[in-house]
């Protein structure tokens, strides 16, 4: 049984890459994101990069998740509609969905590959550990002042 939604107002903030704000009712939505990104310190490129091919987790199937053992669902759809004073959301994701109202399938697929390359190991000085002077112009947001520990410890 369809039941009508009825929704005061809807807020959006953003709706990220291959994603989707479906109002209405709906049968199928099939949403893909596929990101290959490379960040280099020296930008330098090959032109043969980038290719899905050479990642096997590109091809592999994604899996459904299953339920860990059989269940029973029982639904009472008591009226005939859904009421929502208001929705607020800062942001739907990269190959998301947000559905108001019926729908019969989804599917969704989102496969990133992140390479950063740089010449040293990490970037920064090596060996050594950074902190933050109380009190300093260097401090963003609030930071406490170190406790100090009990005499004798």
């Amino acid at each position: 049984m369809a039941r009508l939604s009825i929704v005061g107002y809807v807020y959006v903030l953003e709706i990220g890459a291959s994603s989707v704000m479906q109002v209405g009712d709906n049968v199928t939505t099939a949403l893909d994101t596929n990101v290959f990104a490379v960040q280099r310190e020296v930008p330098i490129y090959y032109g043969n990069e980038g290719s899905f091919k050479a990642y096997p987790f590109y091809q592999r199937p994604i899996p459904t998740p299953q339920p860990p053992e059989p269940f029973t669902m029982c639904v009472d759809n008591l009226g005939s509609y859904i009421r929502v004073r208001g929705i607020k959301i800062l942001g739907v994701g990269s190959t998301s969905v947000l559905q108001i109202g019926s729908n019969r399938v989804i599917g969704s697929e989102a496969r990133i590959k992140n390479i950063r390359q740089f010449v040293t190991d990490k970037p920064g000085p090596h060996g050594q550990q950074t902190f933050i002077k109380l009190g300093s112009e260097d401090v963003i947001g609030d930071v406490l002042p170190a406790i100090k520990p009990p005499p004798g410890l």
